[in-house]
């Protein structure tokens, strides 16, 4: 083998290791979690762990989840068979109902990235897939507390007991 076909070789395996494969028609199979207790937090933390399933065999893509401008990375298991996104939102305006992400791979990423830096609109890159999300809303304790109902009772059965004392003597 000659010099230049052993350069032109490694040239070749070096672009092929550098360019990402692109993930085709992905499945998706996902499982969320949100925090809903707004007693104790004030922040939403929601999970999401899915499993992605693409045209070629490939199981470890890079990928990237868009929330109103924020990046958010997604992290594969040791084994690469799932990836899963986190992140967090205040509670008090984080509403319930369906929520999403778009997720992207490191073609679409790279796409944002330079329209970011060009003060261009993103609006236009297509994204790998559609996460859904559902919160069902944050708690935030009873409408009335479980000590205004004791303290209204007792007054109550206190207001009963006096009345019925009171009509008895008064017999």
């Amino acid at each position: 083998m000659s010099r230049f076909t052993v350069v032109i070789f490694l040239l070749t395996s070096l672009i092929y290791c550098a360019s990402g494969e692109v993930c085709k028609n992905p499945q998706i199979d996902a499982n969320t979690y949100t925090t809903v207790d707004g007693m104790v937090i004030t922040d939403v933390a929601l999970i999401s762990e899915f499993s992605v399933s693409c045209d070629s065999q490939r199981k470890d893509y890079v990928l990237i989840a868009d929330k109103k401008g924020r990046q958010i990375p997604a992290i594969r298991s040791a084994d690469n068979s799932k990836y899963q996104i986190s992140w967090t939102e205040n509670a008090e305006t984080f509403f319930s109902g369906e929520h999403g992400l778009n997720v992207y791979d490191e073609e679409g990423f790279a796409a944002i990235k330079k329209a970011q830096r060009n003060s261009e609109d993103t609006s236009g890159i297509p994204h790998a897939f559609f996460l859904s999300l559902y919160h069902r809303g944050t708690y935030y304790g009873p409408w009335v507390s479980t000590e205004f109902v004791a303290a209204a009772t007792s007054i109550l059965l206190w207001y009963i007991a006096f009345s019925a004392r009171s009509h008895l003597m008064s017999s």
